[in-house]
């Protein structure tokens, strides 16, 4: 998956990352289109750190996941707002 790779206060690259793999209870969502947000805004412009690779801004399809959960199953879509509030509801800590 291409993805933007921070590192600290520095966006270190845009290339190739290992695709997510999830767990047992884990749906793996396809992204579609991803948004920057004013945290992203902020790391650039140094203000706070974060390493990793950012990302809660995001539309795409369930690829893969659990098939007792009705909204992780292949072929649904997602959004993060709706990911969170399923998370949280399930007792989640998203």
């Amino acid at each position: 998956m291409r993805a933007l790779y921070f590192d600290g206060t520095t966006l270190r690259s845009i290339d190739d990352q290992p695709a997510p793999v999830g767990g047992p209870d884990d749906a793996v969502v396809g992204v579609r289109l991803a948004g920057v947000c004013s945290t992203d805004l902020q790391i650039l412009a140094g203000y706070m750190g974060f390493t990793g690779v950012p990302g809660h801004e995001f539309v795409g399809e369930v690829i893969d996941g659990p098939a007792s959960v009705v909204w992780q199953q292949a072929a649904n879509r997602m959004d993060a707002v709706r990911a969170l509030l399923a998370d949280l509801a399930t007792g989640g800590g998203a």
